[in-house]
């Protein structure tokens, strides 16, 4: 996910409070649907701005049927011991790092990227998301940090399951417009059904293939 040229402007949309909380203890048994994503804060985010994020991430990929089961690994939110954190890795289970830094890029281009994911055609499970990126976009954009740090997230979360690829359309975007950014504030930036089944066969392949 690139960063476009960001006008300097102001305003933020909260998410409702009525909204269901998308926080899950991390468990050995998961659904076929279940994604388990172990979160690596190193920004020092507080806990409402992780709580946020965590909310909008796990909503962001409900719509396409996936469940998110994050273990809190680091950051204000983690609580040792976490089961997850520390057992070996699960086919249905990507690493999420939160880096207060930029993320370098692999190509020498001075875009700024707001997340990069270690992935080839079958997925992957490492990915990183960029605060001062997310932070920078958000304020072109004129919307909440941690709003938009949910869907850079949720968007990492997606090449893991997906690969690569860009679509043209919705939370795979290559960079995001301010028009995506109004679908953020009312929660309705997804996947492509297409995206969807394609990330709900991987999950489900990864559980059948641990049963064997």
């Amino acid at each position: 996910m690139e960063v476009p040229g960001y006008p300097p402007q102001s305003g933020a949309m909260n998410l409702t409070k009525t909204l269901p909380l998308f926080l899950f203890v991390a468990s050995a048994s998961c659904s076929a649907q279940t994604l388990v994503i172990g979160l690596y804060d190193y920004a020092d985010l507080s806990a409402k701005e992780t709580t946020r994020l965590t909310e909008t991430a796990g909503l962001a990929l409900a719509d396409a049927g996936i469940q998110v089961v994050w273990a809190h690994c680091r950051g204000t939110l983690a609580v040792p011991p976490a089961a997850a954190c520390e057992r070996e890795m699960q086919a249905n289970q990507i690493v999420m790092r939160i880096n207060p830094t930029g993320l370098p890029s692999s190509n020498g281009d001075r875009v700024q990227h707001l997340g990069k994911t270690l992935a080839t055609a079958d997925g992957g499970q490492f990915a990183s998301v960029s605060v001062p990126a997310v932070r920078a976009q958000a304020a072109g954009f004129g919307i909440a940090f941690d709003l938009l740090l949910g869907y850079a997230v949720a968007h990492e979360a997606g090449h893991c399951l997906l690969g690569p690829g860009h679509s043209n359309s919705g939370l795979m975007r290559a960079a995001w417009n301010r028009k995506d950014s109004e679908e953020m504030t009312r929660l309705s930036l997804h996947l492509t059904e297409q995206e969807a089944r394609k990330a709900a066969a991987r999950l489900s392949g990864t559980e059948l293939a641990a049963k064997r």
